[in-house]
């Protein structure tokens, strides 16, 4: 007998065992009745579906006739569950279709991809309750913003000309609307992680999760937290310090995107800043009372037409200030818009220098003015801290900036004399 048959009909029996055990385990979890099928059938099915695609080489339309009678038999007891249970869902009937494909797939493929498959339908199975929290997490406009990133994405960035529009080769709408899929993104995965986790949790799980949203933001919040909550000071400056280790992750990766050459002068300062700087943050947690107070921090959703247009405009405007800062008035015209763009935002400042250090800029030049730019917002972030928060907030919270970006500060001038 071919080994290859006796190897495929006995994984289609086990592929379609482990289907249909998940579905009898969840049904007695569910402690509902019994459902269209458990393992055994699910097994039958599997192998239902591998030897009619086989019997197709000998019996042409054999494997047609035998899914066409598949579906025939799952419709009719669906329809003969629902009667019984109107609150009956499809998810059992449509499962056991999946396995017949997956059955029939080990005649015609590797078998690596119908045990994929298998893996994959056991875990959206095995997560219904977790997507039915979510489902209550998520409001209707996190869903219509997913859908707009995804349009940003693969229907308007693909459109766009990747050429200068204008006279003087400044505006390329394709290299901006990169930057603004790529800093939206970042945003909006932080911002979905605070939706689904919750920033109730505890302050560092806010601190870490929003930094990818907007360091600032967490700043501005926990600081004024500190009036209500003295006591846990610490716990504030370790989620504001949190938040703001983000800033040279999200610069790192932001460069790595753009250009990645001009990341590999950054990689071991970006790596000791980030080293040290959650070496005292884990100090602060060694000696903190480690507790958690509900911190609900309001994130704007990164993705709404608007936003997106306003962000575009901004790394434009970005873009043509740094070109005709190089262009006319030199390396200190660029470190000033580096300077001043730096202290609201880093990222449409580093996105432009990674961009421009490809089409003209000096990469020594870009180096110094990104230098610039994160020193300039951990400046405006700490004079937040120290208006807003208190002396003691502002102390521990002043101490991580010191060492960690302190240290980046101090390998990237050793690397760049």
């Amino acid at each position: 007998m071919d080994p290859l048959f006796i190897q495929n009909s006995v994984l289609s029996l086990v592929l379609g065992f482990l289907v249909g055990l998940q579905r009898e385990m969840h049904t007695i979890y569910s402690h509902k009745t019994q459902d269209f099928g458990g393992a055994r059938t699910f097994s039958m099915i599997a192998l239902f579906g591998y030897l009619s695609s086989w019997l197709t080489s000998y019996i042409p339309y054999f494997f047609l006739i035998a899914a066409g009678a598949t579906a025939l038999l799952l419709i009719a007891a669906y329809i003969v569950n629902s009667i019984s249970s109107p609150e009956k869902g499809s998810t059992t009937e449509t499962a056991a279709l999946v396995t017949f494909v997956i059955g029939a797939m080990l005649n015609f493929t590797l078998p690596v991809f119908p045990v994929f498959i298998a893996i994959m339908v056991l875990f959206l199975l095995n997560i219904k309750d977790k997507v039915q929290e979510y489902q209550q997490t998520i409001t209707k406009q996190d869903l219509g913003a997913a859908i707009l990133f995804l349009v940003m994405t693969f229907v308007i960035l693909p459109i766009l000309p990747d050429r200068a529009i204008d006279p003087m080769g400044l505006v390329n709408l394709h290299r901006i609307w990169i930057m603004v899929v790529l800093v939206a993104g970042i945003s909006f995965f932080g911002y979905i992680a605070i939706r689904l986790l919750g920033s109730t949790h505890g302050i560092g799980l806010a601190g870490l999760f929003g930094g990818l949203v907007s360091s600032t933001a967490v700043a501005m919040s926990m600081a004024r937290r500190v009036h209500e909550n003295g006591f846990l000071t610490k716990n504030l400056a370790i989620g504001i310090s949190l938040a703001s280790s983000m800033m040279l992750i999200r610069a790192g990766v932001e460069i790595w995107v753009i250009n990645p050459e001009l990341l590999h002068p950054f990689i071991l300062p970006i790596a000791l800043g980030s080293l040290c700087g959650y070496g005292y943050i884990g100090m602060l947690y060694l000696t903190s009372k480690r507790e958690d107070i509900p911190q609900n921090i309001e994130f704007k959703n990164p993705f709404d037409l608007k936003e997106a247009l306003i962000m575009g405009l901004l790394f434009g405007a970005t873009l043509a200030l740094i070109a005709l800062a190089n262009r006319y008035v030199g390396d200190s015209g660029v470190y000033a818009v580096a300077a001043v763009s730096g202290i609201a935002d880093v990222d449409a400042i580093v996105l432009s220098l990674s961009s421009l250090a490809k089409n003209g800029l000096s990469s020594a030049t870009a180096h110094y003015a990104i230098l610039i730019a994160i020193l300039a917002n951990t400046v405006a972030k700490a004079a937040l801290v120290f208006f807003l928060g208190k002396m003691e907030l502002f102390r521990f919270v002043f101490m991580y900036y010191l060492i960690s970006v302190g240290v980046f500060t101090a390998t990237v001038l050793i690397m760049f004399p």
